[in-house]
Formats: C-alpha cells, sequence, structure tokens
C-alpha cells in the first residue's frame, strides 16, 4: 500500500490490504478466528483488533503498520475494525492512508438485533447498567451504529460500492460454506474449510455477575491496551480469570428471544432503517424480511 504525503510516497505493507469495517456483533469475531486458522493471512499480532482509525490515529501510521508481522507464507494483510464503521472521521482516516487503492469489506446484521446483542455485550463488560432504554443513553452507540445508512453514506463519499463488499452475519448462519466462499472470493484467496471448532459458533455472549467489576476490569484493559501490554491480558486470559469475571459463553440475542418491551423501543428506534439503507444500496435485503 502506498500513502501520499507531501508529494513524497511512503510504503506501509508490501501486499495487499483489506479492511473490514463493519460495526461490532456482526459476526466479525467468527471472522476474525477463521481468517487467523488459515494460516496463510496476516492479522494483528497479540490483539484482536488496533482501533486505529477511530481512536488512536494520532498515533501515527507507524504505530499501526507495527502491530502487523507478515511472514512469507501470507498473501495479505488484514484487519477486523468494529469500531471504524460508525466513527465519523474513520472513512476519511483510510481514505488518508490508502487512497482508493483498498477493499473494504463491511459485515451487517439486522439492525434490531444487533443493537440487542451489543446491549447485552455491554452489560457484559459493566459499560452500560440497567434497562436497554437506559443502557441507550448511557451509551447511544448501541443505536447509531445500527443507522446503517447514515453510518455507510460517510463512506460511500469516499468509496463507490464496488469498494465495499456488503456481508451478512445472517448468510453465515444459514449457509456457513457459501458464506465462507463469498469471503474467499472477495478476498481473492482459496477458499478453505473452517476446523470443527469455529462451525456454529458466531456471536455468543456471556452475563457477569458484577457489573462494577466487570467495568473496572474492562477499564484496566482499555488502559493496557493503550500502553501495547497486551501480553498481560493475555496472560491473564490463559489463567482463565476473564472467565470469572465474565462469566461462561451463552447463546446470544436472536429475533424471537428479544423481550417485548425492548422489541417495541428498538422498532420505534431503528424500525426504518432497513428500508434506508435498501434505498441507499438500492438492493433489497430479503435475509431480513
Amino acid at each position: 500500500m502506498i500513502v501520499e504525503r507531501r508529494k513524497k510516497r511512503y510504503r506501509i505493507f508490501d501486499r495487499p490490504f483489506i479492511l473490514f469495517m463493519g460495526p461490532q456483533r456482526s459476526g466479525t469475531s467468527w471472522l476474525d478466528r477463521y481468517l487467523r486458522v488459515r494460516g496463510d493471512i496476516c492479522l494483528p499480532s497479540d490483539v484482536k483488533e488496533v482501533f486505529f482509525f477511530d481512536r488512536d490515529f494520532e498515533k501515527g501510521i507507524g504505530s499501526y503498520a507495527s502491530h502487523f508481522r507478515p511472514q512469507k507464507d501470507h498473501t495479505l494483510i488484514t484487519e477486523i475494525s468494529t469500531t471504524s464503521f460508525d466513527h465519523k472521521d474513520a472513512p476519511q482516516r483510510v481514505f488518508d492512508v490508502f487512497g482508493k487503492d483498498i477493499q473494504l469489506v463491511c459485515p451487517l446484521r439486522h439492525p434490531i438485533v444487533r443493537s440487542y446483542s451489543l446491549y447485552l455485550h455491554y452489560l457484559r463488560y459493566g459499560i452500560v447498567s440497567g434497562s436497554l432504554e437506559a443502557a441507550c443513553k448511557q451509551q447511544p452507540q448501541i443505536l447509531d451504529s445500527s443507522r446503517y445508512a447514515k453510518n455507510l453514506g460517510r463512506w460511500l463519499k469516499l468509496y463507490s460500492l464496488d469498494n465495499i463488499k456488503i456481508v451478512y452475519q445472517e448468510s453465515l448462519e444459514q449457509n456457513q460454506d457459501q458464506f465462507i466462499l463469498d469471503i474467499c472470493e472477495t478476498l481473492n484467496i482459496p477458499y478453505m474449510e473452517p476446523p470443527e471448532k469455529l462451525r456454529e459458533r458466531y456471536n455468543v455472549t456471556t452475563y457477569s455477575r458484577s457489573g462494577a467489576l466487570a467495568g473496572f476490569a474492562q477499564r484496566v484493559a482499555d488502559w493496557l491496551r493503550r500502553h501495547r501490554l497486551y501480553f498481560i491480558i493475555n496472560f491473564v486470559k490463559a489463567l482463565g480469570v476473564k472467565r470469572i469475571i465474565f462469566g461462561t459463553e451463552k447463546p446470544d440475542a436472536s429475533k424471537t428471544a428479544i423481550p417485548d418491551n425492548d422489541m417495541k423501543f428498538l422498532t420505534e428506534q431503528l424500525g426504518d432503517e432497513i428500508q434506508k439503507l435498501e434505498e441507499l444500496i438500492k438492493t433489497p435485503i430479503d435475509l431480513w424480511k
């Protein structure tokens, strides 16, 4: 990849770079695990995502590039960034670094189900507390990141739909092999069957017994990430402390399992988002009907 700065060129990576920029709770963790087990793709080392284009852009391109350690068997470099999608400055920052010479992949999920899943996720980590409506006041991103047309519209000011491959978690759930084929075709890599341990593990969630403890642990983890002390986080995970604090995995949100009051609230807030997105991308989304 090439960056233009004061009419000079700086090489960031020596092979193709692809950015997954869809929001969290859209099958992104499954995609990260699948791409890592392949062995032919370079992803960030020691950490799942770098948070560069939204939180840490001021650290500079060199800091971002240093998270990747491509080996000779890696045919491409990629990151699955779940916080760039709805950040107002991220599209321009990506463009400033990579220009149009980049493939973007945008995983999405039914906006109502995804927002409810994100609410459960934030509860787990002690980021919010209380009811869904109260949590949305504490963290407006629960709703804002599901306003797909608004957020994707910012990317489309800089990139055409030809540059952005939209994939859906519902496709992953219905036909995993076809979903992988589509991803492999987009990334121009050979199809590789996922190991059995990845089958049918899309978005799982957990529930902490102590929101205060979970919130403190999350703040500590965020501080460690900002200072690139990833080895401490990984060591603590290996000891099983994360499971003790955040609990064991349980099934994620589904449309039929959302309580009636929460479904009513989410429908009032996001009920027209599917139509807006369809109008933007000029494609009906039958998976969400």
